[in-house]
C-alpha cells in the first residue's frame, strides 16, 4: 500500500518486470516522470509522516540511488587509473625500444669496426 500521491509499490514492480524493448515511448516517458514525481515527494513528506512501507521504500530507493551514484564516481576513477597506466605503459614500453634499438646499432657498428 503506498501513500496518498505517491506510486504504487505494485507499479513499481510492473514497471519493472517489463522489459523496455516491450514498453511504448509514451510507458517510459510515464514511468521517468512518475519516478521523479515520486522521489520529490519521498524527499519532501517527512518520514514520522509515512507509513511503515512507504518509509521502507523510500529507504531502499535511497540506497540503490546512492549505489548507483558512487558506482558511476568509482567507474570514473578506475578509467582514470587505467589510463595512467596505459600512459606509464606506453612510456616505458618506449623506453625500452629505445634501449634495444640502441644496443642493436651498438653492435652492429661495433662488428662493422672489426671487420676492418
Amino acid at each position: 500500500m503506498s501513500d496518498l500521491g505517491r506510486k504504487g509499490f505494485g507499479d513499481k514492480v510492473s514497471e519493472a518486470v517489463k522489459p523496455d524493448s516491450q514498453k511504448s515511448t509514451l510507458e517510459k516517458t510515464k514511468e521517468t516522470v512518475t519516478d521523479q514525481v515520486d522521489k520529490v515527494a519521498g524527499g519532501v513528506v517527512p518520514d514520522n509522516q509515512k507509513s511503515f512501507g512507504q518509509t521502507l521504500g523510500d529507504k531502499a530507493q535511497s540506497g540503490a540511488d546512492t549505489a548507483k551514484s558512487d558506482a558511476k564516481d568509482h567507474q570514473a576513477t578506475l578509467a582514470d587509473t587505467a589510463n595512467e597506466y596505459l600512459g606509464a605503459g606506453k612510456e616505458k614500453l618506449a623506453e625500452a625500444v629505445e634501449y634495444v634499438s640502441g644496443a642493436i646499432s651498438g653492435a652492429k657498428e661495433g662488428g662493422e669496426a672489426t671487420k676492418k
